[in-house]
């Protein structure tokens, strides 16, 4: 069975409030190399004032995606691929009101709300046209 290749590319999926999907689906321009899923270990004294800690919780944590973008050989502006993460993710500048994402990339799925958005341009035309960039988007589990 052939696979399309939209079947095999990582994709982010705008959530509403009620955890459907709304917006347009963003496919990622390279499928990410890595990603990191974070535990958030919790410790709490054993009295209040008290220098004594006891593990009262392992919550699931964060999942950190990097994806990477690249314009150099079109020589244009790389935030025309990697905006739209921000201009659909980021509830200030969405406009169809998206709460959280999807990330779904074959069978990983992982629904949860926009910790961060990070963006490092690392390449540049001579007119100071950003080519090439790295997103870096922190994603906190679905309540």
């Amino acid at each position: 069975m052939a696979f399309a290749a939209a079947d095999n590319k990582a994709s982010l999926i705008p959530l509403d409030t009620n955890g459907e999907e709304t917006g347009e689906k963003i496919y990622v321009q390279y499928n990410p190399s890595t990603y990191s899923t974070i535990w958030n270990i919790v410790w709490s004294p054993i009295e209040t004032g008290s220098t004594t800690l006891q593990h009262t919780g392992t919550n699931a944590g964060d999942l950190v995606l990097t994806l990477n973008f690249d314009s150099y050989e079109k020589r244009q502006d790389v935030t025309n691929l990697s905006g739209k993460i921000r201009s659909q993710l980021d509830p200030s500048q969405s406009s169809n009101q998206s709460v959280g994402v999807r990330f779904h990339w074959g069978k990983n799925v992982f629904d949860g709300l926009v910790k961060s958005i990070k963006e490092d341009f690392t390449l540049f035309l001579s007119d100071g046209t950003p080519v090439r960039s790295v997103v870096t988007l922190t994603l906190m589990p679905w309540p």
